[in-house]
């Protein structure tokens, strides 16, 4: 019957391995949150992955897609061109460029092509993320209509007024009719700037402020005083004052004067955060270039999204690493006992039948020790697993820290065999403490245990409890084999073990374990140490009720 509940703890203790497997599932629904279309190919061009956005986008279901490779998708990737397309992302990292896709309802879509490198396990694989950039080409092409409409609306006036001329020359009592007519050109044309869905300005190759429309005095916030003075050297000291990279703008300005046809597009970042588009083209009259027109749009929500999903792609990929270590980990340290368990099975099978009770207890301690080991790592993974997917909770009660340290000595004693291992001193107030038991217990076990594992036999252990204004100190001092100040930048990861600690046992997982309820404790943990001199570990509860 002990062996039947033993192998049943076992099932359990590797069903819960398969659910941490199973875990790694949710990098895949973090991929599919992203609304721009993702492939996921090997270095042969075939797909392996897609997310929910890559199926609309092509218009096939996943089982479809990942029957194909990518010249089947994507036509500038064709079988012909794709050596040296792979040969130019290997080369350099990645790839980028401009193209048109025609979806199965026959709509042709601008798009961006990105086609990144990566290396993982010493396999290649290529990721290309695909955005739909038509309405960014549309509102461009919108920019350079109005650009059109405007000089257009320039060269209309000018005809106008000479026609005026000629009738002023002739008929001074038409004055008024040609002032009206004037009045209603400029006002059509001011009408035309208002309605673009963009803030635009006009500078003269003097520096003069021609126009500008009310979107563009909105999104700069630009004053009334400013806007009634037209005074452009205002303008340009107000604009620079708002703008994160000015040297941009002043680029500009400079270019202005030497190179009259100058084109230019960019993006200005604000201090306050927002992200201006901004074009800049010549103002023609007729052939001669008179000015310069600036145009702004806000894309400060497109660059939100991008960086968003540019992070999301980052933590999917470290989370993905992150569990696949923690899953090859796990496993390697359920390895060693399982072999034990089955070699130790095997042979009782075989042999017990002519061995003594004496050899039979033996491998039958080996069994109930191996058992423990899985049943303590199965414990400290679970542990693990529910402070990192916030299932822990620190529950604060009055407890007597003199008693509750006793406590954990006897039990440390218990486990080493002997009855004076540790060392307890409590200076202060002996008055209880609100603080979470059941967090502060695998604190004080893991690292006391951890002291009297390295330390010597002869040498004993010290576990200092202290009192400071509204904090809890906890020192435990050892005289053991130390802790290197390399070894002490990983101390706290999972699995991480010093390079001194020989044969000793142990799975990495103690300490690991103690940051992660000293955090959950609102607290902090310190650590000073010298190779072959000792270790002191410091933990510092903060006290949510006075002492």
């Amino acid at each position: 019957m002990i062996f039947t509940n033993k192998f049943s703890e076992l099932h359990n203790s590797q069903a819960d391995t398969l659910q941490l497997e199973e875990e790694l599932q949710f990098s895949k629904f973090l991929m599919e949150r992203l609304t721009d279309p993702v492939f996921w190919i090997s270095s042969d061009a075939r797909i392996i992955y897609v997310n929910h956005a890559a199926c609309n986008f092509v218009g096939d279901s996943y089982d479809e897609l990942l029957s194909m490779t990518i010249h089947d998708v994507i036509l500038d990737f064709s079988l012909e061109v794709w050596p040296n397309c792979w040969k130019t992302i290997k080369q350099q990292g990645s790839l980028y460029f401009e193209s048109i896709h025609q979806t199965q309802e026959n709509q042709r879509l601008t798009v961006e092509i990105t086609a990144s490198y990566m290396e993982y396990e010493s396999r290649e694989y290529g990721c290309i993320l695909i955005r739909d950039i038509s309405k960014r080409k549309h509102v461009s092409f919108v920019l350079s209509k109005a650009n059109q409409v405007l000089e257009y609306r320039v060269q209309e006036l000018l005809t106008e007024i000479k026609y005026v001329n000629q009738i002023l020359s002739h008929e001074r009592a038409e004055c008024k009719w040609v002032k009206a007519k004037l009045e209603n050109s400029l006002s059509l044309l001011q009408a035309t700037l208002e309605s673009i869905d963009c803030g635009v300005i006009a500078i003269g190759c003097d520096g003069d402020i021609i126009s500008s429309n009310g979107k563009f005095a909105q999104m700069w916030q630009v004053p009334n005083s400013i806007i009634s003075s037209c005074n452009y050297q205002q303008y340009i000291t107000f604009y620079i004052n708002q703008i994160n990279n000015p040297e941009i703008l002043c680029r500009d300005i400079q270019k202005l004067n030497s190179q009259k046809d100058f084109e230019s597009y960019d993006i200005l970042e604000l201090k306050d955060g927002r992200f201006f588009e901004r074009c800049s083209k010549p103002l023609r009259l007729s052939e001669e270039i008179i000015g310069i027109v600036w145009s702004f749009r806000d894309i400060t929500e497109r660059q939100q999204a991008e960086s968003e999903n540019r992070r999301i792609l980052e933590q999917e990929k470290q989370l993905a690493e992150g569990r696949a270590q923690f899953v090859s980990m796990v496993s390697h340290e359920f390895r060693s006992p399982l072999n034990v368990i089955s070699y130790s099975t095997s042979l009782l099978k075989r042999h017990s039948h002519h061995w003594s009770d004496e050899k039979k207890l033996q491998y039958l301690q080996r069994l109930q020790t191996a058992t423990e080991q899985i049943s303590h790592l199965m414990d400290e993974v679970l542990l693990i697993g529910s402070a990192e997917a916030g299932k822990l909770q620190c529950e604060l009660k009055p407890l007597d820290l003199n008693l509750f340290c006793r406590e954990i000595l006897a039990e440390i004693n218990l486990q080493t065999n002997s009855l004076s291992a540790v060392n307890f001193v409590s200076k202060g107030n002996c008055k209880p403490v609100w603080v979470d038991k059941k967090l502060l217990q695998p604190v004080l076990m893991n690292l006391l245990s951890n002291a009297v594992k390295y330390s010597p036999t002869s040498s004993k252990v010290d576990l200092i409890l202290s009192y400071q204004d509204e904090k809890v100190i906890f020192q435990i001092k050892d005289k053991g084999i130390g802790i290197s100040l390399e070894d002490q930048q990983q101390l706290f990861k999972p699995f991480y073990r010093g390079g001194n600690v020989g044969d000793v046992p142990g799975n990495g997982l103690g300490l690991a374990i103690v940051k992660k309820l000293v955090d959950l404790h609102h607290s902090q943990i310190d650590v000073v140490s010298q190779v072959g001199k000792g270790t002191i570990f410091t933990v510092t509860l903060l006290l949510k009720q006075p002492l």
